[in-house]
């Protein structure tokens, strides 16, 4: 992929490009980590979190409790990611959580028409300082 097309996405596909690729570096790291090729298994895993990184720090304010929900889940990878040095079976839980994500971004993208909802209260919280 270049640079161009990359520039030319939408952050949803942007995110949904994002999130293949962890799903690929999980595998990939799965794979090596099972052919005990440890240098790959570091290298697949620095990839994993700086793709987690960029996911988290794309993130915006304004988007309410999904944005806050998937800023936890973000960080949640991460911190298994690094704990994955020492517990490598926790691969398998970071790839079907990233998998999970995955099928979940891309069911809701098809929705492209849908009016966003908000709740009654979320009102009362957009005035405050945080």
């Amino acid at each position: 992929m270049t640079e161009q097309e990359l520039y030319q996405m939408t952050p949803q596909q942007l995110t949904e490009t994002m999130l293949k690729g962890l799903v690929f570096q999980y595998e990939q790291t799965i794979f090596a980590r099972d052919e005990r090729q440890f240098d790959t298994v570091n290298a697949r895993l620095q990839k994993a979190y700086q793709l987690l990184e960029k996911l988290q720090a794309g993130l915006h304010d304004d988007g309410g409790i999904i944005t806050a929900q998937l800023d936890q889940l973000y960080y949640y990878l991460a911190e298994q990611t690094l704990q994955a040095y020492i517990e490598p079976t926790c691969l398998e839980e970071l790839l079907q959580l990233t998998e999970e994500l995955l099928i979940t971004w891309q069911a809701a993208s098809v929705k492209k028409e849908r009016p966003l909802v908000r709740a009654a209260h979320h009102e009362r919280y957009e005035g405050m300082d945080y």
